[in-house]
This record gives structure tokens, sequence and C-alpha cells, in this order.
């Protein structure tokens, strides 16, 4: 186990989340969270960008779209692209708008250039279910959203529509290096669990991703120590009601590149402590100031020491206003 600060510790990951697993379904991480990285990063970057909902831009490889049932998503490119489903196509175009079926579910998608660059987009199809259908989904405990979005904000308005996180849903790619597993809530199910998981924090922590990996901290994906949290978990580990995990658009994060659990030491001084989540809170900092294209996800970030329950770790989320916390 690698030398902490103090005294060993192990992520809540493995603490808080162990005892929980023998009960739960579909709850263990996807290997993408487990396996050393390989030699080199691919950040899955392609010569052509879609623009979803006319408000955020995926030049991505592999991309996760959630819709509600019905729903009609407006698509568009910067070029022609082919629209691949199974064994039909559409013929190429900049206007690749997506009407979704009533029925949940998974649809899959490539998208096409003239010179085979693809994209491959999961379209996920969610159940609806308002606060009005009361604090279960089949089954899964929800608990209660907040009546009023936070200071009237859209972003923060209750969910109506939740995913069906179904056995083998979990290993499902929403981007091209993180999975639909790293984000369940750590609560305990006897039945499928559900979530709600926000595109624009997918962009963020991809883009955070690539950063890390040029500052010379080799890793495939972060160890997401806490993603979605229905408001009855969040409420059980006394977070504020208006947190932005209960919204599927923050994450606790890490980099583990050996699979131990506990934040690798990136600053390099031999000991993995809180220094090392301030090495990672500086990078994401430094990225809404020096980067343009993290003008649209500017959020949360929050720096984390290690305690008896977790190492270091950093929050980021997507709020849509800049907001700093955990520094001394």
């Amino acid at each position: 186990m690698k030398k902490l600060l103090g005294k060993a510790v192990l992520s809540a990951v493995l603490v808080s989340a162990l005892p929980q697993v023998a009960q739960a379904r579909v709850l263990n991480p996807s290997p993408a969270q487990t396996q050393p990285p390989a030699s080199t990063f691919e950040a899955g970057h392609l010569p052509f960008s879609i623009t979803l909902r006319d408000e955020l831009e995926v030049n991505l490889d592999t991309f996760a779209v959630f819709a509600h049932p019905g729903e009609t998503i407006r698509i568009r490119s910067d070029k022609a692209l082919s629209w691949v489903e199974g064994d039909t196509s559409r013929p190429a175009a900049t206007e690749l708008d997506w009407t979704a079926p009533a029925t949940p579910g998974l649809t899959q998608v490539r998208l096409e250039d003239e010179n085979g660059h693809a994209m491959q987009l999961n379209l996920l199809v969610m159940h609806a279910h308002t606060p009005e259908d009361g604090e279960a989904i089949n089954g899964y405990r929800l608990g209660n959203y907040p009546a009023e979005p936070y200071l009237g904000h859209a972003n923060y308005r209750a969910p109506e529509n939740f995913l069906e996180v179904s056995d083998g849903m979990a290993d499902l790619a929403v981007s091209p290096h993180f999975r639909l597993g790293q984000f369940l809530c750590k609560q305990p199910t006897d039945g499928a669990p559900y979530l709600v998981l926000s595109e624009r924090l997918l962009v963020k922590l991809e883009g955070i991703l690539e950063a890390a990996n040029e500052r010379g901290w080799r890793a495939d994906t972060f160890t997401v120590m806490s993603g979605y949290r229905t408001p009855a978990y969040n409420a059980g580990l006394g977070n504020g009601r208006h947190s932005r995990h209960i919204y599927g658009g923050a994450a606790d994060i890490f980099i583990d590149s050996d699979g131990d659990g506990v934040m690798d030491d990136l600053n390099g001084d031999g000991v993995h402590d809180r220094q090392d989540a301030a090495a990672l809170f500086d990078l994401v900092d430094s990225l809404s100031h020096n980067s343009p294209a993290f003008t649209p996800l500017i959020g949360g970030l929050g720096e984390y020491a290690p305690t008896s329950n977790h190492g270091p770790f950093v929050h980021v989320d997507e709020r849509g206003w800049r907001a700093r916390w955990g520094r001394s």
C-alpha cells in the first residue's frame, strides 16, 4: 500500500462500498478503473465535432446521450456525416436530429465522415419519473429532491427522467475513458439501480484527464469515488441538499494508476497526502483560466484531505458558475 502521511487509509470506494456490494447489483467498478494504464494515452479526438441541443460541442470518438422518451434531440455537425444504425443508414448530412422511442433502452449509432472516421453514439432513453410519482422508481429509492431549484437555476430542477442500469449496462462506454458503472450511487439495492448523468460532466472529465496525461500523470481514467447520489443517500452522508451529485453533475475523483485505492503521488514527494489532491486541484483550476474549451463547462472545484475512510481527492462539477473550496 502507498505511504500516506499520518497513517494508512483506504479509499471510500473500498471502505464504504464493500459492505454494500454484497447486497447490491451492478455496483462493481468497471475494469477501466482497476486495470493499469496502457503505455500511451489516446484522447479519442475526431477531426469533426457535433453539437447537441445547440449547446454542447463533442469531438470524442465515443459518447453517451441521455434522452427522455419521445424527445427529439437536435444534433448538428461541422461536416457531413453518415448515420449508421444497425443495417440501416442515412445519407451524409450536417443535420442529424434523432427522436427517442417511447420505450426506454439503448440505441447505438455510428456517425462516419467520408474518410472513415467514426463517432460511436450510445443513445440512452430513460424512464420518466417526476417527484409526484413518489420517492422510488421501480423499487429503487430516490428520496426527495428540493421542491424549488437552487437560486432559480434550471439545472437544479428535480430530474424527471432516470436511466435504469440493468445487468451488463455498467460497462457501457459513456465517453472514451469512462463507463456508466463508474457513476452509480453506492446505495445498496436488490434490483436495478437508476441514475442521472450530465453530458457536460463527461466532456469536462475527458478534458481534465487529457490534461493530466499531458502533465505526465499517466492514467486511462479517474477513479470516481462518488458520482451520482440519490437524495436519500446524499442526505445520509450529511451533504447539502442542493449538491450537484444528486443531479448527476458532479464527480469526486482521484488518479490511481496502480489500482490500490489511493491517490497516486502526483507531486513526487514520496508520500500520498493532501498535496497530491492540491496538485490535481491546481491543474483543473488552471484549465478554467487558460482553456477556452472549458468556459462553457465552468463549475465547482473542491480539494479534500485524506481521512480514516478515504484518501485525498478532488470534487469537480459543471454547475455553471465558478466555485472553489477546500483551500486553507
